[in-house]
């Protein structure tokens, strides 16, 4: 019985260490990567409600503005390998050759009519460094997106205000 009440301890402070873990700031923001980014926004005052999801084409980099109203809520983006898969397991195909998770963590669901249904761009994007971007599956108020990329290359974030805006680049 003691025997089983020290393993259900350290494995409790294991898995409470590696939650705590994920959720700690890393990554550098505004500079050019392939690491993971991570960010808590704990200042974050204002409810943060996806507005729209823009793709474009700028020169040496395309980039994906995700817009909010509110503020910019705690985000997750890291390169992933396939296969890509929602809450169920089924695997959701992305074009593309190499891939980008971005994890947008703590959004309320919009059920209320001044909050719309957020605009995101939907199919294969002619675009030289990015293919497409996909919703994979809102979830306890997670929203994941796959973005599949034609090389791997470095990516740059940056958040900004006026709006709230969380800003990736993929250099081409």
């Amino acid at each position: 019985m003691k025997k089983l009440f020290i393993l259900t301890l350290l494995l409790t402070c294991a898995f409470t260490f590696n939650a705590f873990a994920q959720w700690e700031d890393s990554g550098k923001l505004n500079a050019w990567t392939a690491a993971a980014i991570l960010r808590q926004n704990k200042d974050s005052k204002e409810t943060p409600y996806l507005k729209e999801v823009r793709v474009a084409k700028n020169k040496g980099f395309d980039r994906i503005v995700f817009e909010f109203l509110g503020d910019i809520p705690p985000f997750r983006i890291e390169y992933i390998k396939p296969p890509i898969t929602g809450t169920a397991d089924r695997e959701i195909k992305v074009s593309g050759k190499y891939f980008v998770s971005i994890i947008l963590h703590s959004l309320p669901y919009p059920d209320d009519e001044k909050f719309p249904e957020a605009k995101i761009p939907t199919g294969k994007l002619n675009l030289p460094a990015v293919s497409e971007v996909r919703e994979i599956e809102w979830f306890e108020g997670d929203r994941p997106f796959a973005v599949g990329l034609k090389d791997k290359k470095p990516y740059r974030v940056q958040q900004l205000k006026n709006p709230a805006r969380l800003v990736i680049d993929f250099k081409q």
